[in-house]
């Protein structure tokens, strides 16, 4: 097994051990779990300016890592299902099997979803509140079918959208209390997602395509 760091002194502690006892231990522990697994440990060190791209990757950090909770996806699964695709998701939020992410993912069916063909879809979209706008434009030149969840800020760039060209969708449209229906993804500081946010969401139910799927 090959195992790729970007720390030297990872490398050469797992490889030879350390003159602390705490991290020699683990080093010891490494090393044991290999001989009882039959494990042959090869350790790559790389420098970092050879891993430019992962290094930033791992380096982000999402504000609005925010998810809707099992309990309100079912229950909109029930309104306006079957979603066919989770638009904007990850490996560890998507509450469908098919799901577009912003960067790969394991199981991702697309990356970027602002380039992915939507007409035939019926789309579950929980946007970053940053790309909501953009996302509404998307979804209305796709020609799709689409449930959006959004917390309801009229004080927000995007609603002027909502309440002029996309209001008759306001009408039909359902609210939640935030924090009853939203959770944290791996961000935990987040206001979306926690018990600190009071607010309510929106759920619209927008019909782009000439008839429902």
């Amino acid at each position: 097994m090959k195992w790729f760091t970007d720390s030297q002194a990872a490398a050469k502690i797992v490889e030879a051990g350390s003159m602390k006892f705490e991290v020699h231990v683990l080093a010891i522990n490494i090393f044991t779990l290999c001989i009882n697994n039959q494990i042959t440990l090869d350790i790559l060190w790389i420098p970092r300016e050879e891993n430019v791209q992962a290094d930033y990757i791992s380096k982000l950090v999402d504000p609005d890592d925010w998810q809707i909770t099992e309990a309100l996806f079912e229950y909109l699964e029930t309104l306006w299902g079957p979603h066919t695709v989770d638009c904007v998701a990850n490996y560890y939020n998507h509450k469908l099997p098919r799901f577009f992410s912003r960067f790969w993912n394991p199981s991702t069916s697309g990356v970027d979803f602002f380039i992915q063909k939507l007409s035939k879809e019926n789309c579950l979209v929980v946007p970053p509140v940053s790309i909501a706008s953009r996302t509404l434009h998307y979804l209305f030149n796709q020609k799709t079918n689409a449930t959006v969840v959004l917390p309801l800020w009229k004080s927000a760039n995007y609603w002027p959208l909502i309440a002029s060209k996309f209001k008759q969708y306001i009408t039909g449209s359902q609210t939640f209390t935030g924090n009853k229906v939203l959770t944290h993804g791996k961000n935990t500081n987040s206001l979306l997602g926690s018990s600190r946010f009071h607010g309510d969401i929106i759920v619209l139910r927008m019909t782009f395509a000439a008839k429902e799927p």
